[in-house]
């Protein structure tokens, strides 16, 4: 994954360098831990959990990974810190417990957890600033500070 492929206003350069990296360390294990869950429940007589939900999760994966995870068609492809989230849990909740790399797996489902409750938190403030008539001073665009600027002097002028 490349980390300027996190497209999410409210995470910076650093953050998102952070998650990629912590990424590309536990995603091939994974994308493991899918196959093996799969290919186990599919050989099962009654499957203890959804295949087809992990199937997509593996793809979604996948994308997610080399970029090109869409929100929906018409969007460019990029990484997104709430699906990459929820796609995580999904792993955690089929990982055994004494899995070699279950640490690596909690700790990037929990560093996902924090970015996407600073986002949540920091989209809130904003409506409120912007109720209020006010505007937050923040990073935008993934914290590249002269469209920062340059969104903020727009929005400061409409």
């Amino acid at each position: 994954m490349i980390a300027t492929d996190v497209r999410n206003r409210f995470v910076t350069e650093p953050q998102a360098h952070h998650i990629a990296d912590r990424w590309n360390r536990v995603y091939p294990a994974m994308r493991t831990i899918l196959d093996t869950v799969i290919k186990a429940q599919r050989a099962a007589e009654l499957p203890t959990v959804d295949i087809a939900r992990l199937e997509r999760v593996r793809r979604e994966m996948g994308q997610q990974d080399r970029g090109n995870f869409k929100l929906c068609t018409h969007d460019s492809g990029a990484f997104s810190i709430s699906d990459a989230f929820s796609q995580v849990r999904e792993v955690v909740n089929v990982t055994p417990i004494g899995h070699a790399d279950a640490g690596a797996i909690l700790r990037l489902a929990g560093a996902l957890a924090d970015l996407v409750a600073s986002a949540g938190l920091a989209r809130l403030s904003e409506r409120e600033a912007e109720r209020a008539g006010t505007l937050p001073v923040q990073l935008v665009d993934g914290g590249r500070r002269e469209q920062a600027d340059l969104a903020q002097t727009e929005r400061g002028t409409r």
